[in-house]
């Protein structure tokens, strides 16, 4: 019987589909996004589509827990968080600095004195470090959706899921299945009785909500079932009848389950699974990337950008952009294909010489430092791209 485990042996450690799924997961988000920032947030969250929002982050989140594990297994704690921060932080803060010093003052309604000295205008270089902040003073005030990057809300969370690997990284968790299996029991099952027996509008426990009930946990959630993908990689078997189930399971849910599941913890115990098991297996097929995609891997870029072009483009485009089908179409190509030249520059200038000097605690930076292509091996996070 193949396993996970066995096919990516075969593949020397780097399944053939990991790169074709994040560009692809990062390009549904656009997707999404154009249809919540052009005012189409009923049809973003109504039947069928809802289930974007409910599957797409969580998808890369599971992606990145089954491939860190690797590099936690191997790394020192210290090599890994290096490792980490080398591979979010640099693309993440050219980002804001675009967003604050480019697009900002070509579009705020404010004065520039007054922009460069707001308090907002600084809080905003607070997401470098993963303390969120979503305006800058006079940007896009008067849009559907007044936000500069609405995307950056996993950011935080994906320093919570390094975290947790850090902290099973010293107690030796990583390498126990058992263990991780019983964490994850003790979140949902925490989450369960929050949702339940907790009061969501009650401030006392509102931060409870949040940890193990809402996006965030969702996200978390999926992160630990890629987690146990991994360390069961030899026990978990490559089935197309279990990946065809595990599909149908997917689509009935999102047929008949509706925006409200995504505050569901119950559902997660079914759903989180099934999504991980797609994940990986779609990982380990054979799934080609375009030519035009193959210099290197573009998701993050096309994450950390889309929305900011996205509200730039209904910003100075025509009215018709809003609230239509013909805005949908218009700018899901126009944005997708501006990002994705805007993510090859990120990728050529920023992350690609970053990662090259990993070379001591990363197997993809000695490749890269060899020359050996655009194939990322199997420590490679693919969270860098998320909702």
């Amino acid at each position: 019987m193949k396993t996970f485990g066995a096919m990516l042996t075969s593949y020397r450690g780097y399944g053939p589909g990991f790169n074709f799924l994040r560009i692809t997961l990062a390009f549904s988000i656009v997707f999404y996004h154009v249809l919540t920032n052009s005012d189409h947030w009923d049809l973003a969250h109504g039947p069928v589509l809802w289930f974007l929002e409910y599957s797409l982050v969580p998808m890369f989140f599971a992606l990145s827990g089954f491939l860190i594990t690797a590099s936690a297994q191997r790394l020192s704690l210290e090599d890994f968080l290096i490792n980490r921060a080398l591979r979010i932080v640099p693309a993440l803060a050219v980002d804001i600095l675009v967003c604050a010093f480019i697009i900002g003052p070509a579009v705020t309604t404010l004065p520039l004195a007054n922009y460069f000295t707001n308090a907002g205008f600084f809080a905003y270089m607070l997401n470098i470090i993963g303390w969120v902040h979503f305006q800058l003073p006079g940007v896009f005030t008067r849009l559907p959706v007044p936000q500069v990057n609405g995307a950056l809300w996993t950011i935080p969370w994906e320093i919570c899921c390094y975290t947790i690997m850090s902290v099973m990284m010293v107690t030796g968790v990583v390498r126990r299945p058992v263990a991780t299996v019983l964490l994850l029991a003790i979140f949902l099952l925490a989450g369960i009785m929050v949702e339940h027996f907790a009061s969501a509008e009650a401030g006392e426990v509102s931060a409870l909500h949040i940890i193990f009930v809402g996006r965030g946990a969702h996200l978390i959630t999926a992160f630990l079932c890629g987690i146990i993908a991994y360390q069961l990689r030899d026990r978990i078997p490559m089935s197309r009848m279990l990946f065809g189930t595990c599909v149908g399971v997917a689509a009935s849910a999102m047929l008949l389950l509706e925006t409200s599941a995504t505050g569901s913890v119950a559902d997660r115990l079914i759903l989180m699974p099934v999504l991980t098991y797609i994940t990986i297996y779609s990982g380990l097929s054979r799934l080609v990337l375009p030519r035009i995609l193959e210099g290197g891997d573009y998701s993050y870029g096309v994450y950390l950008y889309h929305v900011p072009f996205i509200q730039l483009a209904i910003l100075v485009g025509p009215s018709i952009l809003v609230g239509t089908v013909v805005g949908i179409v218009t700018l899901t190509l126009t944005v997708g294909a501006v990002v994705l030249c805007v993510a090859a520059i990120s990728w050529h200038l920023i992350e690609k010489p970053v990662l090259s000097l990993r070379k001591r605690c990363s197997l993809t930076g000695r490749m890269i430092a060899a020359g050996e292509g655009a194939q990322y091996p199997t420590e490679e996070t693919a969270a860098s791209a998320k909702i």
